[in-house]
């Protein structure tokens, strides 16, 4: 459900006039500011959505993502992602066991390609898979402050653990409440069927400063987390990617699943990734080359100058070997890379 009309009063900005989604409301710092001090609340209605439903939807999904879906209980959930056999990432994800029905949520338009991936491994199951993503939205609401204003709002400590989630009522809105943190504290994930802009105008009441997508980038970043499109691509499997959290090997079979468990028994990904300190220069451009003594070794990845450093950073993905933190690498016109311990800012 589009946001925009109540974001656009609110003082969103957005890139062009086809964004669901302002990338700021007129002060970047103070957004990023506000999230690690206080509370913030961003629409994040465009990430896919799949429901899937079922009697045989809970094994199908084991068999399929990296990540235990039969040992996930209601009110559960985790990171999870989509392996071929040579097990490169086509995908990562967020399952939650809802009951009667499993919710994936993905990076915004990947939704597309990963029923479809699955869909083609569809014979004999009793599986149904629907795109969600018009029908709910996600209001996300990050800070150290946030657990503070949702209890005030549903009356009681949210009592959520890290992907945990329940259902909920605010106001004259059923939610379905997720522990989700992606800016570098504590956060949640409020899933609405339908609009959710009573909610929203709800939060700004309470104290959450309405935050855009460029605060949200900044604090990714400076909080080491990789994304898929950007930081993570078919290109390299999970473990190379800063995705180890993603697999589970002790759950059994799943497509790539003797690729990753070779790499991950004998320690040696081809790949890493890893900080880029840049100083004071200019971000480059993603996947520039870096190398040490003429040879490429590292591509530079997403990145942001970062206020609360004061300094240029970005993820980069480097070959093994070159991984610690100290190894410089050079780049194009003279741009050096120190290689840095993940997350930037803690």
């Amino acid at each position: 459900m589009n946001l925009r009309d109540l974001t656009e009063r609110l003082g969103g900005r957005f890139a062009s006039e086809g964004d669901a989604t302002p990338f700021s409301y007129g002060d970047v710092a103070g957004e990023v500011s506000a999230a690690r001090s206080s509370v913030v609340v961003v629409d994040r209605s465009p990430r896919g959505k799949l429901l899937f439903k079922g009697d045989t939807c809970v094994s199908f999904l084991h068999g399929m993502l990296t990540n235990t879906v039969e040992g996930m209980s209601e009110g559960k959930g985790n990171h999870t992602s989509l392996t071929d056999a040579k097990g490169s990432t086509q995908a990562d994800a967020w399952l939650y066991h809802c009951g009667d029905c499993l919710v994936m949520e993905t990076e915004p338009g990947l939704q597309e390609k990963v029923s479809a991936f699955l869909d083609k491994y569809v014979i004999a199951d009793d599986v149904e898979i629907a795109d969600w993503t018009e029908d709910c939205t996600i209001l996300g609401v990050q800070g150290p402050k946030s657990g503070e204003i949702l209890a005030t709002l549903i009356g009681k400590d949210p009592g959520l653990g890290a992907l945990e989630h329940t259902e909920v009522n605010i106001g004259d809105t059923d939610v379905r409440l997720v522990n989700r943190s992606y800016a570098g504290s504590a956060g949640y994930d409020l899933w609405v069927s339908g609009s959710a802009e009573g909610l929203f105008q709800l939060l700004v009441i309470e104290g959450a400063v309405p935050a855009g997508t460029e605060a949200l980038e900044t604090l990714r970043v400076e909080s080491g987390i990789p994304r898929y499109g950007l930081d993570v691509d078919e290109r390299v499997a999970p473990l190379e990617g800063g995705m180890a959290d993603a697999v589970d090997f002790t759950k059994g079979c799943f497509i790539g699943q003797e690729v990753l468990a070779k790499m991950n028994n004998i320690g040696q990904p081809r790949r890493y990734l890893v900080g880029f300190d840049l100083g004071n220069a200019d971000l480059p451009e993603s996947d520039t080359e870096f190398a040490v003594g003429g040879k490429a070794v590292g591509l530079s990845k997403s990145g942001v100058r970062s206020e609360a450093m004061g300094r240029t950073v970005c993820l980069g993905s480097v070959r093994r070997g070159f991984e610690a933190p100290g190894t410089k690498l050079q780049g194009p016109d003279g741009l050096v890379a120190k290689v840095v311990d993940l997350p930037f800012v803690s």
